[in-house]
């Protein structure tokens, strides 16, 4: 099981300041930062240092304090989307990436084939696919 420590994260003096809960009882750890995005390494540097470990061997649990307000739950609603748009935008590239490899082989295979550059111009014309998915639809009639 993996050790898990109780982070809360606060504002003071235009720094982010982390108070680390649950070590040894001789032992109080108190880190701030300019940068919210430097939290996670400088708290897990801080941890590894005080305990001898290597910073990925534990669990952190954050909690996110503002003038006594507990702003955790949303917090971690906010990080949750985030992260799944991260994911979808990932996707998406990706998705693009395979969309623009497919067309240049298109491409060739339809000038191989003969076509003249009009007519593959036509064919894989972006707005007749991409607002309804293929020919025979309103928007691919000109």
């Amino acid at each position: 099981m993996t050790t898990a420590y109780d982070v809360t994260i606060s504002r003071d003096d235009n720094l982010w300041v982390a108070t680390v809960h649950g070590l040894p009882p001789h032992l109080l750890a108190v880190t701030d930062v300019e940068h919210f995005a430097d939290l996670d390494v400088e708290v897990r540097d801080l941890i590894a240092g005080l305990i001898d470990t290597d910073p990925g061997d534990f669990a952190i649990n954050w909690r996110y304090e503002v003038d006594g307000h507990d702003v955790t739950d949303r917090f971690h609603r906010f990080l949750a989307v985030e992260s799944e748009l991260r994911e979808q935008l990932r996707r998406a590239q990706e998705l693009q990436e395979a969309r623009d490899a497919e067309r240049l082989a298109l491409l060739r295979d339809l000038a191989q084939a003969g076509l003249s550059q009009r007519a593959i111009g036509d064919a894989i014309a972006p707005t007749c696919w991409s607002r309804s998915g293929g020919p025979g639809s309103p928007w691919c009639h000109r």
